[in-house]
């Protein structure tokens, strides 16, 4: 029986659609496999396509684009213990690094053939579903404003800073964790269950998939010319002072807004809310990725 796989490619770029349909061709032997290629073209046709792969009992998923190809399929397949693969496409391409995945499109469909699966955790946001990470204040921000330039890539990313820094929104936020209770105004709040965030950073290098828990970080809001110090920081690896970040590997925690927040960023998409309290979990072992390891 030929193991049916479906390829969902965010098409940000024909020439490189075109190399995975060739690259497929020549490497899936028909004779093994039933392959379809479908290509997304528009924000949320991604779930579409994920929506129908699942009611057509496809065996495996491949997304073909970044964090954000692969956060709208996770989301759609929900937690159904599916199987999936991710040809790394996007700009950071985060979720990728941290399992290792090759961003060569030609090694990354070699791997896909070695079927080597790893039961991974997933975060949870209330209702939504991440692989990567949640983050709110400044790292929010900063991807609002990244997608609303048209210069994508590394250059995207540095303007995106740029109008960010220069227009930080002072918010403030109620953490609870395990009895404890955080009352902080942060530059950067994130929650992450990788260790890598895009490009090779990370604020959260201690970080695994496998472990149950997620990482939380945390740098306070400060006055302008500490916040540029403590970006800079962040960017170079350089560690903090004790006291002037926390760090935990936690379960599940609630924040909760002193006002109402319009968005947050969830792997590396913006993210429009209205929720009073936001509840974050891991959800142990819910997902089947291919992994080299």
């Amino acid at each position: 029986m030929r193991l049916k796989i479906h390829f969902i490619i965010k098409l940000s770029n024909s020439k490189i659609a075109k190399r995975i349909k060739e690259e497929v061709k020549i490497k899936f032997d028909g004779n093994k496999y039933q392959v379809k290629i479908s290509e997304s073209s528009f924000k949320g046709e991604t779930k579409t396509l994920a929506r129908e792969a699942v009611l057509d009992k496809t065996d495996l998923i491949v997304a073909c684009g970044g964090d954000g190809t692969i956060n709208e399929i996770i989301n759609e397949i929900k937690e159904r213990k599916f199987k999936i693969a991710i040809v790394p496409i996007g700009s950071g391409n985060g979720i990728a690094r941290h399992f290792k995945i090759p961003l060569d499109i030609s090694k990354s469909l070699d791997l896909i053939l070695r079927h080597n699966y790893t039961f991974v955790d997933i975060g949870k946001v209330n209702e939504s579903l991440f692989l990567g990470n949640v983050a709110f204040g400044i790292g929010a921000d900063f991807i609002k404003n990244y997608h609303k330039i048209k210069n994508k890539g590394l250059v995207g990313y540095f303007l995106a800073f740029i109008k960010t820094i220069f227009s930080i929104k002072e918010k403030q936020f109620i953490i609870d964790i395990d009895g404890e209770r955080i009352i902080s105004t942060p530059l950067i709040l994130i929650v992450s269950n990788t260790n890598q965030q895009g490009y090779n950073f990370t604020v959260t290098p201690k970080a695994k998939t496998d472990d149950g828990l997620l990482d939380m970080f945390i740098v306070e809001n400060r006055s302008f010319f500490k916040n540029i110090i403590n970006v800079f920081k962040i960017v170079l690896g350089l560690n903090f002072y004790p006291g002037k970040s926390i760090y935990k590997k936690i379960e599940n925690l609630n924040i909760t807004p002193q006002k109402p927040i319009k968005n947050i960023q969830i792997d590396g998409e913006n993210l429009n809310v209205n929720d009073g309290i936001y509840k974050i979990k891991s959800v142990k072992k819910t997902l089947q990725l291919i992994t080299p390891n």
